[in-house]
């Protein structure tokens, strides 16, 4: 199992705490499905621009989500590090383009995707509206939890698992490997070592109280997984004779769901009490 990432000694409980909840998910991203088919090169082509087509309003809509952190902002520190990552992050959303025209999409078939023109996957819909929501709406320490050190956290290692996999696509036809086309994926896997650690000390310093602190890990954690079944869902919905997997899976998840609410009864007892049923019982009695 791929740590987390390395913990510095004498770090709060809670912060250890933080690490031992989310790593399972870290783990499902890691070694989950999509990584294993980007690091061995067992996605098809199709599948390889299926994902780099609809992540890709995610990444151009990043720099916007730590604009909303940013007002939420009152040290220095925690102002410096937004404002040189939303610069960063601007020009990363220029190389994932150059990374889809490598591997055989084009520069308008990516904007028109950012801007609505194009459909997006639900589940990958799902993981850009929550780092709009969490940003806008949530407290400064879960917004960098959920955004600089879940997200870029793991995406350091996702992309040194994707420069492994790119190799084998090199001589493929349609593919023109190049330093343009692996620029996204060096540049995080070197940054994102570093982006998280800061993340983390911003997180520690606001997030002062126990409750605050529980909130940051469900908004790590939620971020993990829903980063994971977009990644998944968007390579799937492009397999060989497969597009309708993604929707047929979803399908049968809300009809389970729905199943099983429809298979429980409510309690004998509800709401008797609350409404005084009982008082009354007893002085008719």
């Amino acid at each position: 199992m791929q740590a987390v990432m390395p913990l510095n000694r004498g770090e709060p409980d809670w912060v250890q705490s933080l690490h031992s909840f989310i790593e399972p998910y870290w783990d499902d991203l890691l070694n989950g499905e999509w990584a294993r088919s980007v690091n061995d090169a067992s996605q098809t082509i199709e599948e390889m621009r299926g994902w780099i087509l609809q992540l890709y309003p995610f990444i151009h809509a990043f720099p916007k989500f730590l604009a909303e952190a940013l007002i939420k902002v009152e040290d220095d520190e925690a102002r410096s590090f937004l404002i040189d990552n939303i610069r960063v992050e601007k020009a990363h959303a220029e190389h994932w383009i150059w990374m889809g025209i490598g591997f055989g999409l084009t520069r308008e078939e990516m904007l028109e995707t950012a801007d609505g023109v194009r459909p997006v996957l639900r589940d990958v819909q799902s993981l850009t509206d929550w780092l709009w929501y969490i940003n806008a709406k949530g407290s400064l320490p879960e917004a960098v939890a959920a955004t600089s050190f879940a997200i870029e956290g793991v995406t350091g290692e996702l992309a040194r698992r994707l420069l492994t996999g790119f190799e084998s696509y090199r001589d493929h036809p349609g593919v023109d490997m190049n330093v343009k086309t692996t620029r996204w994926a060096r540049a995080h896997a070197h940054y994102d070592d570093m982006h998280p650690r800061i993340a983390l000390d911003i997180v520690k310093r606001h997030a002062t109280d126990e409750r605050l602190q529980t909130k940051v890990m469900m908004a790590a954690r939620r971020s993990l997984q829903l980063l994971n079944l977009a990644l998944m869902t968007s390579h799937r919905a492009y397999a060989p004779a497969a597009n309708v997997i993604p929707l047929v899976e979803s399908e049968q998840r809300e009809n389970d769901r729905r199943k099983r609410q429809l298979d429980t009864a409510f309690p004998e007892r509800r709401f008797r009490d609350r409404r005084g049923l009982g008082h009354t019982a007893k002085m008719i009695g």
